[in-house]
């Protein structure tokens, strides 16, 4: 009979340790797990009642001379910049003290203001001190809300994106004192980190970018987050897609990158908004995470103090953020898109609940303001019926435009379209502006009524991207230009451009011509028959106005 030797015991031993040792690391593991997961749960239910409360707490901020110095230093942000250098800070909400809480100034051009006025702060309560909490968050921002008056549009707007699928901070308000000094209502904001991501994406590891000041996806921009920050290829991969040449090859790569549902829902919702400095219309007030689950981008709305400043805006302007030019530059893409916009619409951009949700935010802070100024109480009433009154309008104007759908003009086979829809306009004095008959033509009719005088014809088309020329035949007699006017005339032109051949005295029937390129989307051109004098008349020839597609494509711009 073989005994087991005493090496043989002692492997078995060891083995039996390391499976001891093992069992309670993972069990350690687990109950850290458990632990950080039951934190997680907690801190999520504490910030969701606090969103959904009517509460507006009364927080007053202490900060020490010498802390007070760091902060002084600070100015807007507006250029690429790293960390800023916190001030520590002490917090209190009621009864709660919280201490050792890391703050730094926040805004830009528009909003950003001193330490010793009235400034717009981002405190982070966990940074200096880990586990620490206001009402379940760990990070958030104080906003001055001074181009915001009504104080509401941050919370409201916020709101609709979500409901849109839009992942997007929440907001609620605050009243601040700071140093014994009564700052009065502050707007709330959720702030931009991880803690942020794990509500609206499992894997919180992707880099979440920060927009900056009217920067692109190509630009140099800040990383707000993630496990890998410096490597930042798949955002300058999303950028370097849209400058595909290739329409189909570019919709494929854009499908790839980006999540394109979401994004469509972005564009909408800040279109539907009116959103006129967000990044679909001026490349500013975004965000922008990479989804490492889906592989791919998702942005984000940031900044939602300044909506509905045009509410019978087109569902279709101008856009600026070369992501959005390039996604509703695709065909298919921009149908997905009005088809998300008509979808919006009927389910969350409804003038009733809306208007409803404003006058119970209205409700909630009407009696902070009016604590420390009854006056600005009742302006306040009259700029949220006004903010209200702009949501109506809205809602019209959007089913106005959605019932006739937007779609690129039709040219022949030989690359040219006329234009047979005028429309007067009235731009200065009083302008003569009708059709009439000249030697058996047709014709666009403009003059002078009394004094000087601008008038046009105005024909408003769609245009896919590309070159285009404008033409007409044009008569004028007794073209007497106004001394003041460096462009005075007749002449046909596009937009803003000025006519390449513009007359400027009498004329027999003479051919005229402007050129002008259309990049990015889908986007709707306005061309002018202008008349700009003090005395004199033109006609235009209505069968020869036209407008030519010419070979060759504008360069795409960054």
């Amino acid at each position: 009979m073989n005994t087991p030797s005493l090496s043989s015991h002692r492997t078995v031993f060891a083995a039996a340790l390391l499976l001891a040792c093992w069992l309670n690391i993972s069990n350690a593991l687990a109950a850290d797990k458990a632990k950080a997961q039951r934190n997680k749960e907690k801190n999520n239910a504490l910030s969701d009642q606090f969103f959904a409360s009517s509460d507006v707490p009364r927080l007053r901020i202490e900060i020490a001379e010498k802390e007070l110095a760091k902060l002084r230093k600070q100015a807007p942000s507006m250029a690429q910049q790293g960390e800023k250098e916190s001030a520590s800070i002490t917090v209190h909400d009621g009864p709660v003290v919280y201490t050792n809480v890391a703050a730094h100034l926040k805004g830009a051009a528009g909003s950003f203001r001193s330490v010793d006025d009235r400034p717009a702060l981002t405190l982070n309560f966990s940074k200096n001190a880990p586990g620490q909490t206001f009402r379940g968050l760990e990070k958030i921002s104080l906003n001055n809300s001074v181009q915001d008056p009504t104080y509401l549009s941050e919370q409201f707007s916020r709101e609709l994106f979500l409901k849109a699928g839009v992942p997007t901070p929440r907001a609620a308000h605050a009243h601040l004192t700071l140093n014994g000094r009564d700052l009065g209502l502050y707007v709330l904001v959720e702030g931009w980190n991880k803690q942020f991501l794990s509500r609206h994406f499992k894997n919180t590891k992707g880099n979440l970018y920060d927009g900056g000041f009217v920067k692109d996806v190509l630009d140099d921009i800040a990383v707000n987050s993630g496990d890998n920050e410096k490597d930042a290829s798949d955002r300058k991969a999303l950028g370097e897609a849209t400058k595909e040449s290739d329409p189909s090859v570019r919709s494929a790569k854009l499908e790839k990158l980006l999540d394109i549902d979401r994004f469509l829902s972005f564009v909408a919702m800040d279109v539907l908004l009116w959103d006129w400095d967000g990044y679909a219309m001026n490349r500013n007030n975004w965000r922008l995470f990479h989804d490492l689950d889906t592989g791919k981008m998702v942005f984000m709305p940031h900044g939602l103090d300044q909506m509905l400043w045009v509410p019978e805006g087109p569902l279709l302007p101008r856009l600026q953020g070369i992501v959005a030019r390039a996604v509703l530059g695709d065909p298919s893409l921009r149908k997905r898109y009005f088809q998300r916009v008509a979808e919006l619409r009927k389910t969350v951009f409804t003038p009733e609940s809306m208007t409803q949700r404003v006058r119970q935010i209205a409700a909630k802070i009407r009696p902070v303001i009016a604590e420390t100024d009854p006056a600005a109480a009742k302006e306040h009433d009259q700029r949220v019926n006004d903010f209200c009154n702009a949501i109506t309008r809205r809602c019209k104007s959007v089913d106005e435009q959605l019932s006739h759908p937007i779609e690129p003009l039709a040219f022949g086979p030989d690359d040219t379209a006329p234009l047979k829809l005028w429309e007067t306009k009235s731009i200065f004095g009083k302008p003569a502006i009708d059709k009439t008959s000249l030697e058996g033509v047709e014709t666009l009719h403009l003059g002078v009524k009394s004094g000087s005088s601008i008038g046009a014809w105005k024909s408003m088309v769609w245009l896919e991207p590309g070159r285009y020329e404008v033409e007409t035949r044009v008569k004028a007699r007794n073209i007497t230009p106004d001394p003041g006017d460096s462009k005075a005339g007749t002449g046909i032109r596009a937009n803003n451009q000025r006519s390449e051949t513009f007359v400027t005295e009498s004329a027999d029937w003479k051919k005229l011509t402007s050129t002008f390129s259309v990049d990015g989307a889908l986007s709707q051109v306005q061309i002018l028959c202008e008349f700009r004098g003090i005395d004199g008349e033109a006609w235009y020839d209505l069968a020869s106005t036209r407008l030519k597609k010419l070979p060759g494509m504008p360069e795409r711009p960054r």
